[in-house]
């Protein structure tokens, strides 16, 4: 099993290095736009921009022609799958640990933040990987990853759909369409989890009733 996470990570090592630069550059933006309005945009960025990461180890393990060598591995079919979910957690939380490095400067830029704005930073960062990642996994392993760009993008419009479908659904109850009522939020972190385990479930049927060349 870690075997398979690190050559997760090795797939998408050069991708990982401009992932920390843009992330690291977004840590330091308090320093020159001392706003806090924009600091929980900035931690849902920096924790989503890690996943982006894995459409790139999905086509490296294509081209190298992983999946067909790992086949003949001591491990199931259902134990790659798991281990490419785990590095995808793995992912998420480096993005949620950037996510710490901006509030930590935008503390020592003197900015002053409401704990509520932090939880909705998170809250939307999470939520949009979790889905973004979840529909887009099993597309990929279904129709390959030759247009890995093209599915994320519309995985991530997916993700956000979601969410303002949520929003306008539970209008009646928060006042309006309100994305940043605590009770939207809740439904929203639900439903990510829900979606990312029932992924999980989905890529692993896809993947055993799956024919390498």
């Amino acid at each position: 099993m870690k075997g398979l996470i690190r050559n997760n990570f090795y797939s998408m090592e050069s991708n990982m290095g401009i992932s920390f630069l843009i992330a690291a550059f977004l840590a330091a933006t308090p320093l020159l736009l001392p706003d806090s309005n924009f600091i929980p945009r900035i931690i849902s960025i920096q924790i989503f921009i890690f996943i982006v990461n894995t459409g790139t180890s999905l086509h490296a393990d294509t081209v190298a022609k992983w999946n067909k060598y790992e086949l003949t591995l001591p491990v199931g079919r259902k134990e790659a799958i798991l281990a490419k979910y785990i590095s995808i957690a793995i992912l998420i939380l480096l993005g949620v640990l950037m996510g710490g490095i901006t509030l930590i400067v935008s503390s020592a830029a003197g900015i002053s933040l409401e704990s509520s704005a932090v939880l909705s930073g998170y809250t939307y960062g999470l939520t949009l990987s979790a889905i973004s990642v979840g529909i887009m996994y099993p597309l990929m392993l279904k129709f390959g990853t030759d247009k890995n760009e093209l599915i994320m993008i519309l995985s991530a419009f997916a993700a956000v759909g979601i969410m303002l479908l949520a929003a306008f659904a539970l209008s009646p109850w928060t006042e309006g369409m309100n994305m940043h009522h605590p009770f939207v939020a809740l439904i929203y972190t639900l439903s990510a989890l829900v979606i990312f385990i029932a992924s999980y479930f989905i890529s692993v049927g896809i993947y055993q009733r799956k024919e390498f060349a």
